[in-house]
């Protein structure tokens, strides 16, 4: 069978739990209901959830003009769950099936003034549009950007934050939490 919405679902267990027809719910009809709920769940053991941080400032000189990932040494920060490994600045689900995930990050950094830093978070290498967040620099002080996007997991799906700037010069990565969950 396959994964599918509350919605169909719904549908599908309303038919057969108000059905009136002699022999209508079959055992193939009701074992499909139970294959489709079956397969659509998440169960505990497929829930979880992951982050790297940073703590101590780190110096990162973005790309002009390209979109690359942001390189610099994390901290494996709080998890739960056996779904998702984590190393220097990625973070890749390991879970068995397809699942909804929660991706975030919080950046605190310092840089040029009048400078334009462009962050997105990337699945697989690929930056997610939605989850872009643009920082025009006001003065040299700290400014904090988050990210977030939610997208579907598969097996060995990675994750990493992208960045890129109008400017070559290094910023001062201040702090960084960086989060993935299911949902």
């Amino acid at each position: 069978m396959a994964v599918q919405t509350r919605a169909q679902l719904d549908i599908k267990s309303n038919t057969v739990k108000n059905e009136t027809a002699p022999s209508a719910n079959t055992a193939a009809r009701v074992g499909g209901l139970l294959e489709d709920l079956s397969d659509s769940v998440t169960l505990n053991g497929e829930r979880g959830f992951a982050s790297l941080y940073v703590d101590t400032p780190t110096g990162y000189t973005p790309n002009t003009f390209t979109e690359v990932v942001v390189n610099i040494t994390m901290s494996n920060g709080a998890s739960a769950g056996s779904i998702f490994s984590a190393s220097e600045y990625t973070i890749s689900y390991t879970g068995s099936i397809t699942v909804g995930l929660r991706i975030s990050c919080q950046l605190v950094f310092a840089g040029d003034n009048s400078r334009i830093y462009s962050f997105w978070i990337a699945q697989n290498g690929n930056i997610i549009p939605q989850s872009l967040s643009e920082e025009r620099t006001q003065g040299t002080h700290n400014h904090t950007i988050c990210l977030e996007a939610f997208v579907l997991a598969s097996t060995g799906n990675s994750f990493e934050i992208f960045a890129s700037s109008n400017s070559g010069n290094e910023i001062t990565i201040q702090t960084v939490t960086f989060t993935a969950c299911t949902i």
